[in-house]
């Protein structure tokens, strides 16, 4: 009869384990996956600032049916005040963003670009944030400080322009999803390891717009949303924690089987 009741318990015991330990693997596989939900900081429709965005500079805002078209010009004859940034402190320090938007003209020339797309928007286009950021110009995508080889599209229609800070690693990715992009599974077109910006206050503030004020050099596009995500949403604990909470476990279930 003891035998019998010794065997149940040891049963009891590997069940309960087995079960406590399966929970455990389910916790940190999602912990170690987890991120925040995809967020919409501007929808398309009207002014940014309206939304929360910061504007800097001015141009002109035209509203289109869900989308919102905007346009700066400079003249040929001299600089003009005609910056126009649009910027949103997220934060964060690991992410993505996601700018969907054509472009209908865009032009850069060595040291400043019509249109911008960068994590950092403290200092866009200075001499230290030329190499974390964007351009999109006609046809082509490239770094800020035109190193390597641009990436080619067609640039005249829609496209999700996706970007990736994660560990010091700016990646710009163009229509994946928010899943792939944050488990790997898509590939960039642009990657590089960056700076971390100077100042702790540039972390996670997105900027995109008109980021000069040279002759000629101007932007028209079509914004139709900007979407964000956190990578470091969830409070993930370390590996080595899940493992103490299992050993816990395991002698707090000896511990009964013995009393």
């Amino acid at each position: 009869m003891l035998l019998q009741q010794d065997t149940y318990s040891n049963s009891r015991t590997i069940m309960l384990f087995s079960r406590s330990a399966t929970a455990l693997a389910l916790m940190f596989a999602m912990g170690t996956a987890a991120a925040g939900p995809v967020q919409t900081l501007y929808d398309g429709s009207g002014d940014p600032a309206k939304q929360g965005w910061t504007v800097e500079g001015s141009g002109t805002q035209v509203p289109r049916d869900g989308s919102t078209e905007f346009s700066t010009a400079n003249d040929a004859g001299g600089r003009t005040s005609q910056t126009y940034l649009f910027k949103y402190d997220t934060g964060a320090t690991n992410y993505i963003a996601s700018l969907r938007l054509q472009v209908l003209s865009s032009s850069y020339n060595l040291l400043d670009a019509g249109l911008t797309f960068s994590p950092f928007g403290d200092r866009v286009l200075s001499s230290y944030t030329r190499t974390n950021t964007f351009m999109i110009a006609e046809g082509k995508v490239l770094w800020g400080d035109e190193a390597g080889a641009p990436a080619l599209l067609d640039t005249s229609v829609f496209h999700d322009y996706q970007l990736r800070y994660a560990n010091g690693l700016l990646s710009l990715y163009i229509d994946h999803s928010f899943a792939d992009i944050a488990s790997g599974a898509a590939s960039p077109v642009l990657s590089r390891t960056v700076t971390k910006p100077d100042t702790v206050s540039s972390m996670g503030n997105l900027v995109w717009g008109d980021a000069t004020n040279d002759p000629n050099v101007n932007s028209r596009y079509i914004v139709d949303s900007f979407q964000f995500q956190n990578l470091d949403a969830a409070d993930v604990p370390e590996p080595s924690t899940f493992l103490l909470m299992g050993l816990g476990l395991a002698g707090l279930l000896l511990r009964r089987r013995s009393s």
